[in-house]
C-alpha cells in the first residue's frame, strides 16, 4: 500500500467527490482531518517519549508507553481502511448517505472515547495527575466540541472528569515528578496521608479541569451550533439565489424563443393543416396525411412548451391575484387532465374551504404539474392521492404516488430545470422546476420526500402556501 496515499486520501477524496449535502460533506472533512490529527498525535507522543528517555534521562516504562501508542496507531489504521471501503462503495458513497454520516460520527465519538482511555493509561504509567501532559484532556474535549454533536461531547466530558479523578488514587509515580500517594487522611478507605497543602492542590487540580472542560464544551458547542445554523442559512440563501438566476435565465430563453419561433411555428401549423386537408381527399395518401397530422401535433406541443415556459418564467407576473380555496385549485388542476380518474381526492369539508391568495393560472399549473408527474411515476393501475390540511398559517396540498420512488441523488435534483428520468421525448424536466418557482414566488415552498422500498414506497410532494388573510387582497391589488 502506498503510505502517502493512505495518509492523504480522505480529505482529497471528499473534496473531489460530488457531495450534495453540505452537512454530510462536513462530516467527511471532519473525519479526514481527525484521522490526520491522530497520526500527528501518535508521532508527537513517540518523539516526546524518546526525547524524555534518551536526552532528559528520565526513567519511564518505555514498553508500556510504546504499546499504548501502538494501540492508537492501529485504531487509526483500522478507521482509515473503513473510510477507504466506504469511498469505494458505489451504492452508498460518503457525503451522500445519512446512514454513512451517522456511522462516521459514531466512529469519531468512539475513537475519542478510546483516546481518553489511552491518554489516561499513558498518565497512569507516567506519574498520574503530576504529569503536565494531563492538560491534553482539554485538547480532546475542544476537538470533540467542534466536530461532534452535544450529546457525544457531554458524554466525553463526563468521562474525562471521571478518568482524571481515578488517576489521583491509581497511578504509577515517576520519581522525577514526585509521589503524591504518601497518604490521604480525608479518605479513611485509603491508608495513606497527604500534607494539607498537597491535598488542596490535588483537589483544586481536579476541580479546575472539571470546570475548564465544562466551560470549553459549553461555549465551543454553542458557537459551533450557531456557526452551523448560519452556514445552513447561507446555503439556503445561495440555493434560493441559484434558483432565481435559473428562473431569470429561463425567462430570457423562453421570451426570446417564443418571439423568434412564434412566426415559423404558426406558418408550419397552417401549411401542415392545408396539406392534411388536401391529402384527406386522396385515398392513396393515408401515410402522408398521418405525417401531416403528426407535424401539427408536434408544432402544437412546441407552442405549448414555449407558452408554459414564458408564462411561468416571467410573463405571468402581471396575472391578477384572487382568493381561491384548496378545492378550487385541485378542480382546476384536474380539469381536462388525462387519467384524472386515477386521482383520489381527500380534499373535502373544512380542508376544501381553506383559502389562499394566489394567481389562478399559475397556482393551478403548479399543482397540475405535480399531479401529472405523480401519475407518470405510477403504474397504469395505481392511483395518486391528493389531500390538503392546515399547517399553522399555511395551506398544505399533499400529492402522493405509489411508484418506485427516487433515491437520494435523484431526489436532490428532481426540481432542477431540464432534469428528467423519463424516456426521451416523454418530458423536458420542467414540471417540478416550474412548480417550485411558482410556489416560492408566492411565499411558499415545495417539499419532496421519497422512499424506494417498503409498504410506503413512493414519492410525496407537499405544496405549502400562506393562508389568505383579508389584508392580502388589498396588497395584491
Amino acid at each position: 500500500m502506498n503510505t502517502k496515499a493512505a495518509v492523504d486520501f480522505p480529505d482529497s477524496a471528499f473534496r473531489r467527490s460530488s457531495v450534495l449535502d453540505p452537512a454530510l460533506h462536513r462530516v467527511g472533512i471532519n473525519l479526514s482531518w481527525f484521522l490526520k490529527l491522530r497520526w500527528a498525535a501518535a508521532a508527537g507522543q513517540l518523539v516526546t517519549i524518546l526525547v524524555v528517555n534518551l536526552f532528559l534521562e528520565v526513567e519511564s516504562p518505555l514498553a508500556a508507553l510504546l504499546f499504548l501508542i501502538g494501540c492508537l496507531t492501529v485504531s487509526n489504521a483500522v478507521v482509515h481502511l473503513w473510510v477507504r471501503h466506504q469511498l469505494a462503495d458505489k451504492e452508498s458513497p460518503p457525503g451522500r448517505s445519512p446512514k454513512w454520516a451517522i456511522q462516521a460520527e459514531a466512529i469519531m465519538g468512539s475513537i475519542m472515547a478510546l483516546d481518553i482511555v489511552l491518554l489516561s493509561s499513558l498518565l497512569y504509567v507516567s506519574g498520574g495527575p503530576t504529569n503536565p501532559f494531563a492538560l491534553f484532556y482539554l485538547v480532546n474535549l475542544s476537538l470533540a466540541a467542534v466536530i461532534l454533536r452535544p450529546r457525544w461531547v457531554w458524554t466525553l466530558n463526563g468521562m474525562t472528569i471521571a478518568c482524571f479523578a481515578l488517576l489521583f488514587w491509581f497511578h504509577r509515580p515517576l520519581p522525577v515528578l514526585g509521589d503524591f500517594t504518601e497518604g490521604l487522611s480525608r479518605f479513611p478507605a485509603i491508608d495513606i496521608s497527604y500534607s494539607e497543602p498537597m491535598l488542596v492542590q490535588l483537589e483544586g487540580l481536579w476541580i479546575a479541569l472539571a470546570v475548564a472542560g465544562t466551560i470549553v464544551v459549553y461555549f465551543i458547542t454553542r458557537v459551533t451550533n450557531e456557526l452551523s445554523l448560519r452556514e445552513s442559512e447561507l446555503n439556503q440563501a445561495r440555493q434560493h439565489q441559484s434558483q432565481t438566476e435559473k428562473l431569470e435565465a429561463l425567462a430570457t430563453l423562453a421570451a426570446g424563443a417564443a418571439h423568434e419561433l412564434a412566426s415559423p411555428l404558426s406558418t408550419i401549423a397552417v401549411v401542415a393543416r392545408d396539406l392534411e386537408l388536401n391529402l384527406d381527399t386522396d385515398e392513396t395518401s393515408d401515410g402522408a396525411s398521418a405525417d401531416a397530422k403528426l407535424i401539427r401535433t408536434e408544432v402544437a406541443r412546441c407552442r405549448k412548451i414555449l407558452d408554459q415556459m414564458a408564462t411561468v418564467a416571467g410573463e405571468s407576473a402581471g396575472e391578477k391575484f384572487v382568493v381561491m380555496t384548496s378545492g378550487q385549485i385541485l378542480d382546476g388542476a384536474l380539469e381536462s387532465m388525462r387519467d384524472s380518474s386515477r386521482v383520489h381526492s381527500r380534499v373535502s369539508g373544512h380542508e376544501a374551504l381553506l383559502k389562499v391568495f394566489v394567481p389562478r393560472e399559475a397556482s393551478v399549473l403548479a399543482l397540475r404539474s405535480i399531479v401529472k408527474n405523480a401519475l407518470d411515476a405510477s403504474e397504469p393501475d395505481e392511483s395518486v392521492e391528493v389531500s390538503s390540511l392546515q399547517n399553522d398559517n399555511y395551506l398544505s396540498i399533499v400529492v402522493r404516488d405509489h411508484g418506485s420512488g427516487m433515491d437520494t441523488v435523484v431526489l436532490s435534483r428532481a426540481a432542477d430545470p431540464f432534469f428528467t428520468t423519463k424516456e426521451p421525448g416523454a418530458g423536458m424536466g420542467l414540471g417540478l422546476f416550474l412548480a417550485r418557482a411558482i410556489v416560492e414566488r408566492l411565499g411558499g415552498e415545495l417539499v419532496l420526500s421519497s422512499r424506494t422500498s417498503g409498504s410506503d414506497r413512493g414519492t410525496t410532494a407537499e405544496i405549502r402556501l400562506p393562508l389568505w388573510q383579508e389584508k392580502d387582497e388589498s396588497n395584491g391589488d
